[in-house]
Parts: C-alpha cells; sequence; structure tokens
C-alpha cells in the first residue's frame, strides 16, 4: 500500500508531504483546487511521461517520490531479475530537472521506464474517468478479462512467442525480396562468370601480350638493324669495330711500361672490349630469336582485343579488375543460392512458429471464455448493489482468423439497464452514470482477482447522485476492506465513508499561487461534507446531513 507522497515543485505544487492510511482516503477540493495535479504526480510513479512544462519553478528540478508498504506481495524475485535492492518498505522517486530530462529510481537504484512501469504496475491501479471511453477498445476490454481470468502469465508467454513471430515474419519478407530482386540479377551474373572464367585470364598476361605484339609488328625492322649492328661490330674482318678497338689495344698496350697513365688506359680498353663483346653477343642472339610470325601475331592480337573487349564491357581496366568482378559475381551467386537454403528454413520456422502462436492464441481464447459466466454473474451482482438490479452483462466473442497482439479474439461488452431490453453495444446504450457504475463493477472485481494493493479512483462518481451515489459509496468501502481505495470525489456521501479525508486548497504566497492539501480532523470534515451539500454557506441542517453521512 500506498504509505506517503512527497512532491517537490510540481505543476502549482511547492512542496507537499502526504502520509496515507490504509483503508479508504477520500480527497476532496474545490474544482481547480489541484486535485488532478496529484493525480498527475501519482502518474509519474507509474512511469508516464514527463516535460518541463510540470515544473512550478523553472530554475530547480521537481521529483516526486512514493513510499510503499509492500511486505506481503511476494515481489523479491522482481528485485532479484533486475539486480535490485529489496526492501519491505520500498520508494519509488521520479526526478524532471530544469531540462526536461527524466530519472526514475527504485529504493534510490537507477531504472528505466519499462522497469518502472512493470514494478508500479503492481502496486497501484489508477482509474481516470477517460478509462470510461477506453471501454470502447476491444483490447481493453480483453485486459480486463485476462486480469479476472488471471491469464498474465499465458497472455505473456503467448506475446513473448508472438514477438517471436512477427519477427521471423519481418525477416522472411526482407530475405524473400531480397531472393526476389537477387533472381533478376542471377542470370545476368552466371552469364558474366561463364564469359570470363571461359576468357581463361591470367594476372600480366596484357603486358605481356602487348609486349609480344609490338616485337612481332616490327620484327622484319628489328632483325634487319641488329643484323646491321652485329655486322659492324663483329663480322666484318678488318673492317668491324671490335677489331679496330684490339688494334687500338695493342698499340696503347706497347706504351704500358712508359708511366700508370698508360697503364689505366690499357685497363679501361681491357673493360671496354669485354662490354662490347657482351654487347654483339647479346645482338646476335636478339636477332637470331627474333621471328617474323604472322600466326602468332594474329593469335596475339586476338587475344589482346578479347581483353581489351570485357574490359570495355565491364568498365575496368586491368585483369586483375576482371577477375575481382570475377570472384564478386560468384559470391553473389554462391549468396543467392544460400540465401534461398536460408528462405526455405525461415519458412519453415516461420509455419513452426504460427502454428506454436495459434495454438497458445487458442488456449488464451479457451481461458478466457471459460471465466466469462462467472465474470458477467458477478458483473451483474455488483451492479445489483450499485442499485441497478434489472441490468444484465454479456460478453460476445468475435474470433479473427489472424493472430493479434492479445490472440485471435475481440470482445464486445454488452449491457442493458431495464428489464425486457436486450443487451447492445455498452458504448452505445450506457449513460454516464451506468457507465461509471459499470466501470466500479469492473474495477472492484478486477482488484480483488489480481490482489492489487492500491486502487485510485479520479471521479468515477461522474454522472450519479443521491442513493445511488450511497450504493457507490458502499462498494467502494466494502473493497477497501482488502485494498487501499484512495478516491477523488466531489460527491459528500462518498467522501464521509473515507476513513481518512484529505482537503485540497489553493493558497496564495507573494505572487504564486499554490496548491497544498491537509488532512481534516473530525470538525473539519464535517464542515467540508457540510460544504459539499450545501454551497459555500453552510447550514445547521446540511451540517447535521453531513453528521449523519459520518454516522453511517
Amino acid at each position: 500500500m500506498l504509505r506517503n507522497l512527497q512532491i517537490e515543485n510540481y505543476a502549482l505544487i511547492h512542496s507537499l508531504d502526504i502520509s496515507f492510511d490504509k483503508g479508504f482516503t477520500a480527497i476532496t477540493g474545490e474544482t481547480g483546487a489541484g486535485k488532478s495535479i496529484l493525480l498527475g504526480a501519482l502518474s509519474l510513479l507509474m512511469g508516464n511521461r514527463a516535460d518541463t512544462d510540470v515544473l512550478n519553478d523553472k530554475s530547480r528540478k521537481c521529483y516526486v517520490e512514493g513510499t510503499f508498504d509492500i511486505g506481503t506481495l511476494s515481489l523479491q524475485s522482481f528485485f532479484e531479475e533486475n539486480d535490485l535492492d529489496y526492501q519491505d518498505c520500498t520508494t519509488i522517486r521520479r526526478e524532471i530537472n530544469e531540462h526536461g530530462k527524466s530519472r526514475a529510481f527504485i529504493n534510490d537504484t537507477p531504472v528505466n521506464l519499462t522497469i518502472l512501469r512493470t514494478f508500479a504496475s503492481q502496486l497501484l491501479d489508477i482509474h481516470s474517468q477517460h478509462q470510461n471511453l477506453m471501454l470502447q477498445d476491444s483490447g481493453f476490454r480483453l485486459g480486463i478479462l485476462d486480469q479476472y481470468a488471471q491469464n498474465g502469465k499465458l497472455l505473456q508467454h503467448y506475446q513473448q512467442e508472438y514477438a517471436k513471430l512477427k519477427k521471423l515474419e519481418v525477416e522472411y519478407a526482407k530475405l524473400k525480396k531480397e531472393c526476389t530482386d537477387a533472381a533478376l540479377q542471377q542470370e545476368f551474373n552466371l552469364f558474366t562468370v561463364n564469359e570470363l572464367e571461359q576468357a581463361n585470364l591470367v594476372t600480366d598476361e596484357q603486358e605481356d601480350a602487348e609486349q609480344k605484339i609490338q616485337l612481332l609488328s616490327h620484327a622484319e625492322e628489328i632483325k634487319t638493324h641488329l643484323f646491321a649492328a652485329s655486322k659492324m661490330l663483329s663480322e666484318n674482318d678488318g673492317e668491324n669495330i671490335i677489331q679496330q678497338l684490339k688494334a687500338v689495344q695493342t698499340e696503347c698496350n706497347a706504351l704500358c711500361n712508359l708511366g700508370t697513365i698508360f697503364e689505366e688506359l690499357k685497363s679501361r680498353l681491357q673493360t671496354v672490349s669485354i662490354e662490347l663483346q657482351d654487347i654483339a653477343y647479346e645482338i646476335s642472339k636478339q636477332e637470331n630469336e627474333i621471328e617474323v610470325n604472322p600466326q602468332e601475331l594474329e593469335r596475339l592480337n586476338e587475344r589482346i582485343d578479347l581483353i581489351y573487349s570485357l574490359e570495355h564491357k565491364y568498365q575496368v581496366e586491368s585483369i586483375a579488375a576482371l577477375q575481382e568482378l570475377t570472384e564478386k559475381l560468384k559470391e553473389e551467386v554462391s549468396a543467392y543460392s544460400d540465401n534461398k537454403e536460408k528462405l526455405n528454413e525461415i519458412e519453415a520456422s516461420l509455419q513452426k512458429q504460427r502454428s506454436d502462436v495459434a495454438a497458445l492464441a487458442h488456449k488464451l481464447s479457451e481461458s478466457r471464455k471459460q471465466v466469462v459466466g462467472s465474470f458477467c454473474q458477478e458483473i451483474e451482482q455488483r451492479l445489483g448493489t450499485l442499485g441497478m438490479l434489472n441490468s444484465r452483462f454479456e460478453i460476445s466473442f468475435k474470433e479473427s482468423t489472424d493472430l493479434q497482439s492479445q490472440g485471435i479474439d475481440s470482445i464486445l461488452f454488452l449491457f442493458s439497464a431495464n428489464k425486457g431490453v436486450a443487451p447492445a453495444d455498452l458504448s452505445k446504450v450506457a449513460s454516464g452514470g451506468e457507465m461509471s457504475r459499470l466501470m466500479l463493477a469492473l474495477k472492484s472485481i478486477i482488484t480483488d482477482s489480481t490482489l492489487l494493493p492500491t486502487v485510485i479512483f479520479d471521479e468515477i462518481d461522474t454522472g450519479i447522485s443521491g442513493e445511488t451515489a450511497s450504493r457507490v459509496a458502499t462498494v467502494m468501502g466494502a473493497l477497501s476492506e482488502h485494498h487501499q481505495v484512495i478516491a477523488i470525489t466531489h460527491l459528500p456521501q462518498i467522501a464521509a465513508r473515507g476513513d481518512q479525508h484529505l482537503f485540497v486548497y489553493k493558497e496564495t504566497s507573494g505572487e504564486k499561487t499554490v496548491s497544498n492539501i491537509r488532512t481534516l480532523g473530525n470538525d473539519e470534515r464535517i464542515d467540508a461534507l457540510a460544504a459539499m451539500l450545501s454551497g459555500s454557506t453552510i447550514t445547521e441542517a446540511a451540517r447535521s446531513t453531513a453528521k449523519e453521512l459520518m454516522k453511517n
């Protein structure tokens, strides 16, 4: 149960520290006094969105802190799973800094909003007027029925498997599109790979071929020049360069003994002679090796044309680039085959997962249908307690062939307040007062079935008065025997039923108006109830009626 609530710098609240008792706490106050602000602060502890608009003083942070007694709720496993320190008296804290950044804590340990919402949902249920509108939503109606049927674990299991199914469907669709797109490219890839592999391209082949073509294209010219050079170097007796060089050597050798300079000339001439002979040999060899071969030239030209053609076709500049392209396309061809195989595997997994999820959905549906009778009977009993003795409540099931996040069911709440009138869609036939009483009946049943410790009602009494208000107060009082009930109300019949009465009011301090709250003593409660009965002028009759309401 909620033990204490502290609020700092939230909307019109400057600073507030409220203690709550077990049982039934009524909260009253004039319209605009700040009752809804108090509820907004509580909703922050439930993990609702926060922004800087709630800051009373924009220069400092806001915080809301609630202290809860959870000793009887068996929540130790939640704390262990989320690495939190367990305490029987646990604190939830929410902070919003001046930049709108929000932080949440459980027992001073930072937590994300998902963990906060999961934890707070096991402690509090806040019912506000807009939830009456939510009865028009099939998902909300299913949620109520699942709570009554205690389908929490089954629904969680279903939704986990459903999430896996949706993930598989996305993965399958993505891979299928990839395979479809790849199939259009596959024929081209295969043709290209075959064409490039049949070319038998060899690294550096292009450079070698170009050089050979250069030689073969000028073979006759090369042979002519090499032959002439060879002849001048060594073949003409007495006239070739080597013979003439030997004569020079002979003349210089005769001078070797006449000085070192002539010895050096002899050595240099000998070196030149050796080098020249080697050049002559190489020229002769090259001249012999060069052949005029039109057939080989034609073959090489055809080969180089093929290489040039492939390079131009695939917009690359080398054989290495063509080889890289070949490997890349081979990988794509292989990946296409792998993806097709993987697609078949995912399709099989998808079919199995869909079958498993469908089985869980039917199990969930059966669980819901099994409790419909008792659920409707309890609703009618509680509506009778609330003065609607002739009311009838039914649930209409419609089963879908498509799997949804909550199963295969969509349901309608059918309602009739009058004898002899067939039940029809609740959202179309129930008045505001009837809707409020029906919601109270639903909430009281769900609260009992889920053992939720604290229930907060925000003006659930809208549209009712008189005897009906007294009956609503009786139901709330009965509910408070096993749960902590906190009700924001404008009806004296309900406020009088509270074990604790908190009064919200505005006061002006300097140039600011702030909301405050205080616990009323017995005499103050009588005056507050009398004011709710008679208005700003409290009469003795109103005070007497207030005393009677409190006595009853």
